[in-house]
């Protein structure tokens, strides 16, 4: 049985970088699972997105998403945040540290510039989620401690061995 996250772990764990999946709405009332960067931020996950994407469209016709957050690394863990998202006006430079936050500050001015022209001419917008629910799951406890030296040292070690 995996560990619960406190809160305090489970916003430490947002504040890190990972890759959410987030599940909106589609029209006949079927999931939409969209892989996309976020930002953790007084207690709200901050997403960017085009105008008319899917996934801003689905938001404007039903608020309800759901988000899975997880590390792909052994041990595993994950949180999964049911709540409502909403529309928001652009929150001065929130693309930046968005793009700063998983590309690095060259990576992150590099792409914003190649991106500038895209989102110019179709609009972006913020997908802001406030959590109602969140459900944690950690297994560090359940890998032993043999395994989790092994995983450190494997992180370690050149890939080739």
């Amino acid at each position: 049985m995996p560990k619960r996250m406190s809160r305090a772990e489970w916003e430490r764990f947002l504040a890190g970088r990972h890759v959410a999946v987030l599940a909106t709405l589609g029209p006949d009332g079927q999931p939409v699972l969209t892989p996309i960067w976020y930002l953790y931020r007084d207690g709200l996950l901050h997403m960017r997105t085009g105008v008319e994407s899917i996934k801003a469209r689905n938001v404007r016709r039903d608020q309800r998403v759901t988000m899975c957050i997880q590390d792909e690394r052994p041990p595993y863990k994950s949180v999964t945040i049911h709540g409502h998202a909403s529309i928001a006006p652009e929150k001065g430079g929130l693309d930046a540290a968005i793009a700063r936050r998983y590309l690095g500050a060259v990576g992150g001015a590099f792409y914003l510039r190649t991106a500038r022209e895209a989102v110019e001419q179709s609009g972006e917008v913020t997908l802001v989620v406030r959590p109602d629910r969140v459900v944690t799951q950690d297994f560090s406890q359940e890998t032993p401690l043999v395994g989790r030296l092994w995983l450190l040292a494997k992180r370690l070690l050149p890939p080739w061995l």
